[in-house]
C-alpha cells in the first residue's frame, strides 16, 4: 500500500512536521512545537550553511566523516548529541558545548517525547574503514513515524514487512549503500510508506533521478521540484 512520493530540494512540509534535507544524509526534523532534531550533518555541508540553526538535539549514525564531523557539530551546537562509543572516543580532547549521551544498537531513547529506536545497519563490503556500530533510526514524533535507513547496503536492521511509516529516508547513491534498484526493491518490502526521501547521492547525483524513475510507471509523483 503506497502513498505519495514527494521530492523537493530543501524543505519538506510533511503532515505536521518539516524536514529540511542537507548534503548526503543530513536532515533536520522540526516538530509542530518548534523542537528541532538533527541527524548526520557531516563534512559535505558547508559550515556557513548551518549558522543560526541551533537544533535542540542531534543523532549521529556512525563515525564516517560524511555523517560525523566535529566542525559541523560545533557549528550546529545542539543542546544534546547522541553518539556511540566509537564517535565519543574520536572526539579525543575536543570540547563540545553539547551534552553528550552515549547510545548503542538496540537502544530506544526518549528525546523530550520523541521516541528513537536505534538498529544495526549493514554497510556492505566496499567500505575501507568499517564502523564498530552503524545505526539506522526509527523516529516517532507528533504522531508520525520516520524511518532513516542510514548507510544501508544490504537490507538489515528491523523487519519492515509489517512496518507502516509516514516518511522513509533511503540511500540510493550505490557502492557504499543501496543503488537505485536495490533501494526501490527495499522500499517495496514495507507494509506502507507515506513519503520517500532519497538521500546519500552527493557523489552520484544521477542516482536520485534514476531511483525516482523506477516509480514513474504506476506511481504518481507529486510535488517534484
Amino acid at each position: 500500500m503506497w502513498g505519495r512520493f514527494v521530492r523537493t530540494l530543501s524543505l519538506w512540509d510533511i503532515l505536521n512536521m518539516k524536514i529540511t534535507q542537507f548534503e548526503q544524509s543530513g536532515f533536520i526534523i522540526e516538530m509542530e512545537n518548534g523542537f528541532k532534531l538533527a541527524a548526520d550533518i557531516g563534512h559535505y555541508t558547508p559550515v556557513e550553511k548551518l549558522a543560526g540553526i541551533s537544533p535542540d538535539a542531534m543523532l549521529v549514525s556512525h563515525i564516517h566523516g560524511d555523517h560525523f564531523s566535529i566542525e559541523q557539530i560545533k557549528a550546529l551546537a545542539p543542546k544534546k548529541i547522541y553518539l556511540n562509543r566509537e564517535c565519543i572516543e574520536a572526539l579525543g580532547e575536543e570540547t563540545l558545548a553539547s551534552e553528550i549521551v552515549e547510545v548503542k544498537v538496540g537502544d530506544t531513547v526518549d528525546i523530550v517525547g520523541i521516541k528513537v529506536q536505534l538498529f544495526d545497519v549493514d554497510h556492505g563490503p566496499n567500505i575501507k574503514v568499517r564502523p564498530k556500530e552503524n545505526f539506522g533510526f526509527l523516529i516517532e514524533c507528533d504522531g508520525q513515524k520516520v524511518y532513516f535507513a542510514g548507510d544501508m547496503f544490504y537490507p538489515s536492521g528491523i523487519d519492515v514487512s509489517n512496518l507502516e511509516v509516514d516518511v522513509a529516508l533511503i540511500p540510493v547513491g550505490t557502492f557504499y549503500t543501496f543503488g537505485p534498484a536495490e533501494a526501490a526493491a527495499f522500499v517495496k518490502q514495507f507494509k506502507k510508506i507515506g513519503q520517500i526521501l532519497p538521500m546519500h547521492y552527493h557523489k552520484a547525483p544521477e542516482t536520485k533521478e534514476e531511483f525516482i524513475s523506477l516509480f514513474e510507471e504506476g506511481q504518481r509523483i507529486l510535488g517534484l521540484k
